[in-house]
């Protein structure tokens, strides 16, 4: 068996507010004979502009929901 880690990025609409964001997903792969056997998801980031801004949002923002999703 074979275990790796990889990572993907999509630019995806958050909801509410319809701003484009980049959102990356780190997985953790196990695969025997190039067949995915398991796929976990191992770590998650929302590029989120306003989160750095001086008195910026709260972290309770609209790509929670997107996030969600992709996770599973």
């Amino acid at each position: 068996m074979e275990q790796k880690t990889e990572r993907e990025w999509k630019s995806i609409k958050c909801p509410g507010s319809g701003n484009m964001t980049v959102l990356m997903m780190e997985w953790d792969i196990v695969s025997e004979k190039g067949r995915i056997l398991k796929k976990g998801l191992r770590q998650i980031d929302c590029r989120h502009p306003q989160l750095t801004e001086f008195g910026g949002e709260d972290c309770k923002w609209g790509c929670e929901a997107v996030i969600g999703k992709r996770g599973k």
